[in-house]
């Protein structure tokens, strides 16, 4: 989990991110320890960061009586009173009842490695865990859609993609869901990033448009954001109004056709109610589908 600021600390609306993954791995595992035909079923944190990050601090304390910031299991103070840290998507995968038979972590940070590393040990001989340092989307090619060790005919995995930005393209996404074997549950950072480059006026560096079109996989995103219209000027390129509703919308048929289902796409907002990402499920199975409609649509699903 490594939806980070610069500073290094995460909202407290992540707990809302962890609960959703915290309940669909509990019903991943339970089902595929039944399964006798299946030799593996593996996690796979694309930015697994130390395991644990520091809860951002608000001036405004009543910030924290949201519902939702309830930080609860995932929660701990530290020796220090003024400091709040909270435990992330490693450990919750880490701490269900039916572990998964492999877990992989995948972080670029050298002292998140260093701590992750400690963190690992912590299990000792509990759980199988790799750590894998470096860029997150060679790592997913290299390490799991171009990996011979794993016969995706008799393996299943799973892969929690909570980027900050845009590193996973569409490609390496689409990769993934033709193994028919891999499921997704995936950070949209439509609010955090994608808007951020998306310009009311429609006007792009060619370096700007081809970076997006390498990240959705489709220069179709354009058509999705921006419409003409005619007014006194003539007629103006202008920005949809609800042009990141309609981003998700369409990101998410597109898994719907690259893994066989999709969920529909479930808001996560800060304290102020401002948009930041869209949390998605995509996988090949039928039952996937069910149990993460379930989980997601007790949010915001547009």
């Amino acid at each position: 989990m490594t939806s980070y600021v610069t500073d290094g600390t995460v909202g407290p609306w992540a707990r809302e991110k962890l609960d959703c993954l915290d309940k669909y791995l509990r019903a991943y595992t339970t089902i595929l320890q039944k399964q006798r035909w299946c030799k593996a079923f593996i996690y796979v944190d694309v930015f697994a960061g130390s395991g644990k990050a520091p809860l951002r601090q608000y001036k405004n304390q009543a910030d924290y009586q949201h519902p939702l910031l309830d930080v609860a299991d995932f929660v701990r103070e530290q020796e220090q009173e003024t400091e709040i840290y909270i435990h992330g998507s490693p450990k919750v995968a880490l701490d269900i009842q039916i572990p998964f038979t492999e877990y992989i972590f995948i972080e670029k940070d050298t002292q998140r490695i260093s701590e992750l590393e400690a963190f690992r040990r912590s299990y000792g001989d509990k759980r199988k865990v790799a750590i894998l340092q470096g860029e997150a989307n060679e790592q997913l090619q290299q390490n799991l859609l171009n990996n011979t060790k794993y016969n995706w005919k008799k393996c299943r995995a799973i892969a929690f993609i909570d980027p900050f930005g845009m590193q996973v393209p569409w490609k390496t996404i689409h990769g993934l869901g033709q193994t028919k074997a891999i499921e997704i549950i995936l950070n949209l950072p439509v609010g955090m990033a994608i808007q951020r480059l998306l310009p009311k006026s429609g006007q792009f560096s060619e370096e700007r448009n081809l970076m997006l079109t390498d990240y959705f996989g489709s220069s179709d995103w354009e058509k999705i954001v921006y419409e003409d219209q005619t007014g006194l000027f003539g007629e103006q390129r202008i920005k949809k109004k609800d042009a990141g509703q309609q981003l998700a919308k369409w990101y998410q048929r597109r898994l719907k056709q690259a893994y066989g289902y999709s969920s529909k796409p479930r808001l996560i907002t800060n304290t102020q109610g401002s948009h930041l990402y869209y949390l998605l499920w995509a996988g090949p199975n039928q039952t996937g589908a069910k149990i993460a409609s379930e989980v997601l649509k007790q949010g915001e699903v547009i």
